[in-house]
């Protein structure tokens, strides 16, 4: 019986979240994990990816600028991290499970709360 890909995607997802809810993993706990299937890869690297937006966007302060944006034909959110002080910016394209997940850091979403065009996109 083939999976259909909205199981994979749920199921990646649920990766997501559980490794998230522990950010002190320890090499062990991560064990529980085959980290040869596809789809457990793909949660690693999206978790991996969230915490290090999320520690950019925490490091936000008055040289830096953060704007959002919905991309039309993809359907996913554009955050755009502008550092002035080093003349560089960091693109992140998001889906809409993903840009939840990072708003559950109460600090990240109150400071994506402040974002002009936070209300289109969330």
């Amino acid at each position: 019986m083939a999976r259909r890909p909205k199981d994979r995607h749920a199921k990646l997802y649920l990766i997501v979240e559980k490794l998230r809810s522990k950010p002190k993993q320890t090499s062990k706990s991560k064990q529980r994990y085959n980290f040869r299937d596809p789809t457990a890869l793909r949660a690693l690297r999206i978790h991996r990816h969230l915490r290090a937006l999320e520690n950019d966007i925490l490091e936000h302060n008055g040289k830096m600028a953060i704007s959002l944006c919905l991309d039309d034909t993809s359907n996913q959110i554009v955050v755009t991290i502008r550092n002035d002080l080093v003349h560089c910016s960091r693109i992140a394209y998001l889906t809409q499970k993903e840009f939840k997940l990072i708003k559950k850091n109460r600090k990240v979403a109150n400071i994506l709360r402040k974002c002009p065009a936070y209300k289109d996109v969330a």
